[in-house]
């Protein structure tokens, strides 16, 4: 009962350190936030300017979006695999439940404000790079893709080949370019739940 009640409070906490941030003048003025809304602004405009084909080759490989526009978000997680195996193999889930563990262990979340978050996005990005180089060694060169029985068959399947970029590379350029608001928005929430602890 009192774990319900910690998490509660907790999520009390978080919702009302958010709102406090927002009705005051000073939130606009951090150099967190106008980084973090330039860093959106950046993605999401590149991604809304490029062309329906474009999109469909460079970043859903021609197999996650259907001719609707329809995005099989599920699909990108466990491709080219139907159950459980695929997302142990998943860049994406690792990183969620490895690269965010490290890095809040790793980076104090409760030091100086800036500090806090430029670290741990850096950390995270070298993270990244270290997930990266291990999961080609593993999936790439000591299990060649090239026997992986692809069990998701979506796309040109005449066209589609088995090749480690053809199963993962978007879930790596979804990981580069969302990682950063993903680390931004834990720190930020660790932050809100030990606000008399900081250090700033």
């Amino acid at each position: 009962m009192n774990e319900v009640k910690d998490t509660t409070q907790g999520t009390i906490n978080v919702a009302s350190g958010i709102k406090d941030d927002i009705i005051q003048l000073d939130f606009y003025k951090n150099p967190i936030f106008i980084s973090f809304s330039i860093y959106i602004i950046v993605i999401f405009g590149i991604y809304f300017n490029m062309g329906k084909s474009q999109k469909n080759r460079v970043i859903y490989n021609n197999i996650f979006r259907d001719s609707a526009g329809i995005i099989h978000w599920l699909d990108i997680l466990k491709y080219p695999y139907s159950g459980m195996n695929g997302y142990i193999r998943s860049p994406i889930l690792l990183y969620l439940l490895l690269g965010i563990f490290f890095t809040v262990i790793t980076i104090d979340p409760l030091q100086k404000r800036n500090q806090a978050y430029f670290y741990s996005v850096m950390f995270s990005y070298l993270f990244i790079v270290v997930l990266f180089t291990i999961h080609v060694i593993i999936f790439n060169v000591i299990l060649s893709p090239e026997k992986a029985s692809i069990e998701l068959r979506l796309g040109d399947q005449d066209k589609v080949k088995k090749t480690y970029g053809t199963f993962y590379r978007t879930q790596w350029i979804l990981l580069l370019a969302f990682s950063p608001i993903i680390i931004a928005i834990v720190i930020y929430i660790i932050r809100k739940l030990n606000k008399g602890k900081l250090t700033n």
